[in-house]
């Protein structure tokens, strides 16, 4: 009985098969299929332009090596692919693209300054720089080569070729701001707090609006112990800066923290977090500020907030035990410091809190082990000693217990 439906379905399909084969068809004159080719590449590289705009990146890659596939000479497609393998990690089809496009038209500066990059990454600082001076000859009216090369020069250790390149390419270009972003960033790394403020501030001088700038410039008064010149910068930015800028809102947090305001830092932290993108270290701070002011129901829906849209915050299962420990729920505190630990084994101050947490439930063998393993440092000593202290007897050996 069910052959006939059967039969009617490959009929179907056998009339709907040379449909199909033959909507599209390769054309033989070659003219014609040139214009096909191009007409195909250009068809993949809008579905990826689609992806990208949809932050689908590995399918907008597959659909431009789709792309030059069928026009292996379209410098646009070609660039586009570069850039998104490199940045996409996929570092041996970026350089493909990169030397197809330096072959299709060799004074390209995104090919040169692609393949620098390449070199960069592969720890050839010699040959990224010959391709970055390449690019700078021939894009005269282009700041990206001149901004590889100066973060390059920086990266190497050679400030005075760097601060010279910047002076040029200021006058050349005054708003690249990449080129104050990339000193600052340098200046932090070296710890020259002050100086990096004041490059931060430079940068928001020539773009107020820069979301990195603005950031920059409060972490750096912050832990140049400025936190006054933070707090005056929120003054001047809208709220939902702190929403669109999740960095800016905790650094912010933090200079309300610095000058002990712990009620202003929570005020910081709940303008961003209502429509924040990145809420977990926002979460995470406002329950240690929620902890330190005694809320503690409050700050244990935040930890447990946390961790429940990422189970291996291990900050949070620190935050989490500390809590439990101060409540007197010695066994919710163990739970927590055994699985901070499990994401840290080393971490001798989570041995220490694990051994008061279990000293405290009444497994004092336990606790003895793991007080001796956060004993071997000087981090861990002082909780220790504070232990030793409440229990004078913790680190006896079993031979003396047993005598």
């Amino acid at each position: 009985m069910n052959s006939i439906p059967k039969l009617a379905a490959l009929a179907l399909l056998a009339w709907l098969g040379p449909a199909c084969t033959t909507v599209v068809e390769r054309p033989n004159d070659p003219l014609e299929a040139t214009e096909w080719r191009s007409t195909k590449s250009r068809m993949y590289q809008d579905l990826a332009l689609q992806c990208l705009a949809a932050e689908d990146h590995d399918r907008a890659r597959s659909l431009l090596q789709q792309a030059v596939q069928f026009d292996p000479r379209d410098e646009r497609t070609l660039e586009l692919l570069a850039r998104l393998a490199y940045v996409g990690g996929d570092h041996a089809v970026a350089g493909t693209a990169a030397r197809q496009l330096q072959q299709v038209r060799p004074d390209s500066v995104a090919a040169a300054c692609t393949l620098g990059a390449l070199e960069e990454a592969g720890s050839r600082p010699a040959a990224a720089e010959a391709h970055y001076r390449q690019a700078l000859a021939v894009g005269k009216n282009d700041p990206r080569p001149g901004i590889d090369l100066h973060r390059l020069l920086l990266s190497l250790g050679r400030g005075d070729e760097a601060s010279s390149l910047r002076d040029d390419l200021g006058r050349r270009f005054p708003q690249a701001v990449e080129l104050l972003l990339d000193q600052a960033a340098w200046l932090c790394a070296d710890g020259q707090w002050q100086a990096a403020a004041l490059a931060y501030d430079e940068a928001m001088g020539r773009a107020p609006n820069d979301p990195a700038a603005a950031t920059g410039f409060a972490l750096a008064t912050v832990l140049a112990n400025h936190p006054e010149q933070a707090l005056e910068l929120g003054n001047r930015l809208p709220p939902r800066a702190r929403a669109e800028n999740p960095s800016l809102a905790l650094a912010l947090a933090s200079a309300q923290l610095r000058r002990g305001d712990l009620v202003g830092a929570l005020r910081e932290i709940d303008l961003a977090l209502p429509t924040a993108r990145a809420a977990a270290a926002l979460r995470l701070l406002r329950a240690e500020i929620l902890l330190r002011m005694g809320q503690v129901d409050l700050a244990q829906e935040e930890f447990e907030r946390v961790l429940a849209g990422d189970p291996q915050a291990l900050r949070a299962h620190r935050g989490l035990g500390r809590l439990h420990l101060a409540a007197g729920r010695s066994h919710a505190a163990v739970r927590s410091f055994e699985a901070a630990l499990r994401l840290q084994p080393t971490d001798v101050v989570l041995h220490g809190l694990l051994a008061a947490a279990l000293l405290a439930h009444g497994e004092r063998g336990r606790a003895r082990q793991h007080a001796e393993l956060a004993a071997g440092s000087a981090e861990g000593r002082a909780l220790v000693d504070e232990l030793v202290r409440r229990c004078p007897d913790l680190l006896t050996t079993r031979a003396e217990e047993r005598r």
